[in-house]
């Protein structure tokens, strides 16, 4: 829910509009098919005009998967950094990667209800792995600032930082795309791996160890 209290009137109503319409396309969806799903359908369970779902989103994809400009907070900062500290470098870059790119508005649960989705349409997941690259500068700055606090990178100067982050962001970013299409293509054998976790856990878990193994291999 938007609970913000630094929000104004219009910027919460704004929120809870495209909140609506989001959570609008993965019940139809879930409900009645992709193909079934019209952005009219969208438009009519959300209680908007179809000229305002355009205000929010470009298609009937980008409302499903959640697709916007996301803001890495200062909040989401320090919480990366904490997790850097007390898990290492490659668990909170792969960690923060998978918040951005599944942070709901409404319900934390819509997060999975996508992934189910992706599953059963994986030519979508194409337009999830875009809002990765949307984000990336931001992506890279966060990880700047990790490795400003990392002892192994202490007296790198600012273009050398710069480049070790684009590095390590690109290979926790290759490693949580693998695990994506991993799980979309053969649901069921990850979920034998780690059938107590959700997914969004399932996927972190997966795309740590696929850059520790190949971090391993490099050496």
């Amino acid at each position: 829910m938007i609970t913000d209290p630094t929000l104004g009137l219009r910027d919460r109503k704004r929120l809870e509009t495209r909140a609506r319409l989001e959570e609008a396309a993965v019940t139809l969806v879930l409900r009645d098919g992709l193909e079934q799903t019209t952005v009219d359908a969208i438009s009519d369970l959300a209680d908007v005009s179809p000229r305002t779902f355009f205000n929010y989103f470009d298609s009937k994809d980008s409302a499903i998967l959640g697709l916007r400009e996301i803001e890495i907070t200062v909040a989401m900062l320090a919480e990366t950094i904490d997790r850097a500290a007390a898990d290492g470098l490659v668990d909170a870059v792969v960690h923060l990667i998978l918040e951005v790119m599944g942070a709901p508005l409404t319900r934390s649960t819509i997060k999975e209800d996508r992934m189910e989705i992706v599953r059963r349409h994986p030519h979508l997941l194409a337009g999830q792995l875009a809002q990765f690259t949307q984000i990336a500068a931001q992506l890279t700055e966060a990880v700047q600032v990790l490795l400003a606090r990392d002892p192994r990178y202490a007296g790198q100067g600012d273009a050398d930082r710069a480049a070790s982050a684009d590095l390590v962001l690109s290979l926790c970013g290759g490693a949580v795309r693998a695990a994506v299409k991993e799980w979309a293509a053969d649901a069921a054998a990850v979920r034998a791996r780690f059938d107590t976790e959700s997914t969004s856990t399932r996927l972190e878990l997966r795309a740590i160890s696929l850059t520790r193994e190949v971090l391993e291999k490099l050496k």
